[in-house]
């Protein structure tokens, strides 16, 4: 029997396609195996957020070659999308493809096995591409909406590797959530690349339709992973009052000025934001979540300074900060008066710094509260070298506790970590 190896670079959806391509592989009668024993076949899905992401997708694919010479090396994703003439170059790479065409990676395989030649594979997909996957992270899962991002931010390269917006069919996503549900994942996250603008492309559906449908189902909660400022209607809003869905909004912000936001094309401004979270802010508990580049181009120290002040000012739970990376291809990379990448670094350290003292400030608030945890694995306790476990509440505060539960557990919240709280086992819900 072959063996097939996996190895994943990039965020959560990239994790999905991954689980989706070794069910391909699975069904067929392939063996899967851990990406770090020798394996027949390598798969390695790359992606090409930063240079940095660029940078390790090299590094991942020339180690699958190490492990076994003989190997049939796979590549696809962001990367191969993007820039597949330069990953054809690597030494030991037998099969490209981009970010569709996946549905086809055992028949590419076998085809390379009787020619052994080099495949290229890139095509562009005017559909949804439904491959057979669910990626979980214990009792988590995650299930993918929605590919492709129209809207073309000067920063990003994603619109240009993943393609235009396709949205997956409810009936689909309903099916698996149900599947889900019904075998007891207790969480389940919505995920994709923009997936505020799912529908878009099907006739009477959009996001809070389908967040509606999938909240019939019984037996879990419902997480949304990201959503757009504009997206963010009144109509989602108000699932939040729905016990099934989970009070935490991750809502891009990027920068705090409306000089850089404008640069970033992005669609909004800090009013029209700050407006956005107003609309929200008398929920509680929620989570509100977010994320930032600091050093784009012409960010001058006046607009970090402004970006940090707007940021205490949101409240936000949680930051997610990057410095900026330049990359070819985008309006952003001709910019004029570009950043260095160690004053980048700098105002990375004092933003992430700031959002540490907003999310122990939020946890702190906490205390006390009785909160229902998803229990996701074994954990080291901390300040302790005891075993435990950790879980998540709804709002996206990490929890420490002693004991295991089933399912939902009851969890009062008792003291701040760096990271998280520790809390106290109630009881199973």
């Amino acid at each position: 029997m072959s063996t097939v190896a996996a190895y994943t670079l990039g965020c959560k959806v990239n994790q999905y396609d991954t689980e989706g391509v070794l069910s391909l592989f699975s069904q067929k009668g392939y063996e899967i195996v851990p990406f770090e024993e020798k394996a027949d076949i390598y798969i390695i899905n790359t992606c090409t957020v930063t240079a940095e992401s660029d940078k390790k997708s090299r590094q991942i694919i020339r180690r699958a070659k190490d492990k076994n010479p003989l190997s049939i090396v796979v590549v696809m994703g962001c990367y191969t999308q993007t820039e597949p003439s330069k990953v054809a170059q690597i030494e030991g790479v037998d099969i490209i493809i981009g970010t569709s065409g996946r549905d086809l990676v055992v028949k590419l395989v076998e085809e390379y096995r009787t020619k052994k030649e080099q495949i290229i594979k890139i095509t562009t997909a005017d559909k949804f591409e439904d491959l057979p996957a669910t990626y979980h992270e214990r009792t988590r899962a995650y299930v993918k909406i929605q590919d492709g991002c129209d809207n073309f931010c000067s920063y990003c390269k994603i619109p240009y590797s993943r393609g235009r917006i396709r949205s997956r069919l409810p009936e689909s996503i309903l099916e698996e959530v149900a599947n889900l549900a019904s075998s007891g994942t207790k969480e389940i996250i919505f995920t994709g690349i923009h997936i505020g603008a799912y529908g878009r492309d099907l006739e009477g559906w959009n996001l809070a339709r389908i967040l509606k449908e999938a909240l019939k189902i019984p037996g879990y909660r419902l997480r949304l992973s990201s959503i757009e400022p504009l997206e963010l209607d009144d109509e989602i809003i108000e699932l939040l009052d729905y016990p099934n869905f989970c009070r935490h909004l991750h809502i891009p912000l990027q920068s705090g000025t409306d000089k850089i936001l404008k640069a970033m094309n992005r669609k909004y401004d800090t009013e029209t934001y700050s407006e956005i979270i107003q609309k929200v802010k008398d929920y509680s508990p929620l989570g509100l979540t977010t994320d930032i580049i600091v050093g784009f181009p012409g960010e001058s120290e006046e607009d970090f300074i402004k970006t940090c002040e707007f940021v205490k000012e949101m409240g936000f739970t949680r930051l997610h900060v990057f410095p900026f990376s330049r990359r070819k291809g985008t309006k952003a990379y001709s910019l004029p008066n570009q950043i260095p990448r160690k004053e980048r670094s700098r105002r990375a350290k004092e933003l992430i710094a700031i959002g540490q003292d907003l999310e122990d400030a939020y946890h702190q608030k906490n205390i006390g509260r009785i909160a229902e945890v998803v229990v996701e694995q074994e954990a080291l306790l901390p300040e302790t070298s005891k075993r435990g476990f950790s879980g998540t509440t709804e709002d996206y505060i990490k929890v420490y506790i002693d004991k295991p539960g089933n399912g939902f557990v009851q969890v009062e919240l008792e003291k701040v970590y760096s990271n998280g709280v520790l809390g106290r086992t109630l009881k199973s819900v």
